[in-house]
């Protein structure tokens, strides 16, 4: 009788939540979590039917190695926009009227990428914040930069839904003593986006400075790892925290 209870409490609670607010209302626990997300929104059925689903614990033993696949390659020149305390996570968005896109090619695309934002994912007390583990262990944090096919699709919102469509770079990050200086320039202003709906500026981010000192990575085809958890997104997972 309990699950009976619990099932129509659900139910309706997704029912009074308007379609207007989904954007806002889903979370990455309770029931209103990844488990829950397939349920709560018609459009984002992928996120519990989907056969190639992010993030992924990754399997060091199982991988095969392609000596065909080309170095990751950014832009040099630096970029600005806004950190936005969405809720769920904490995003940079580069300002829409930035002159200089940095672009992302090499490794297994096929087309160029054109950078939009990053999601930094983090866990409480320096442990079990990265979305995707390596056999079976979670990081303190993940840091995802994201891009868009741009020479297929005109901005984020219509790649986001085809084929090829989404980059998504992942950087693991390590707790120690020499951070990174361009994390640092994202970590400094923390404490100004502490509550849902803040907004604090980032000035003359170098994405390729961003990226850790190694030339070896871990790709595969997936999905965006918030929802509607569409199948678009090739990922390449960087080897080096």
């Amino acid at each position: 009788m309990r699950a009976i209870t619990c099932g129509v409490l659900l139910v309706t609670l997704f029912l009074y939540v308007g379609c207007d607010n989904w954007q806002e209302w889903w979370t990455y626990d309770g029931i209103s979590g990844p488990a829950y997300w397939g349920l709560m929104n018609p459009q984002w059925n992928m996120c519990s039917k989907g056969r190639r689903q992010s993030p992924i614990n990754i399997e060091p033993d199982k991988l095969l190695f392609d000596p065909f696949l080309r170095l990751i390659h950014l832009d040099k020149h630096k970029v600005s926009g806004m950190l936005h305390n969405t809720g769920q996570s904490l995003v940079f968005r580069v300002d829409k009227d930035t002159k200089q896109h940095v672009n992302i090619s090499g490794g297994p695309l096929a087309y160029r990428y054109q950078f939009e934002e990053i999601y930094i994912h983090y866990g409480t007390e320096n442990q079990q914040g990265s979305e995707h583990h390596i056999h079976g262990y979670s990081f303190p944090a993940e840091i995802q930069l994201y891009g868009f096919n741009k020479e297929l699709y005109h901005n984020m919102s219509e790649a986001q839904h085809k084929s090829q469509g989404i980059v998504g770079i992942s950087l693991m990050v390590q707790i120690g003593d020499m951070p990174n200086p361009e994390l640092r320039i994202i970590t400094s202003v923390f404490n100004k986006v502490q509550y849902k709906g803040a907004y604090t500026p980032i000035k003359h981010l170098s994405l390729r400075s961003l990226l850790p000192d190694t030339d070896s990575f871990m790709t595969y085809e997936g999905s965006t790892t918030h929802p509607g958890c569409w199948e678009t997104t090739v990922w390449i997972i960087l080897n080096k925290p």
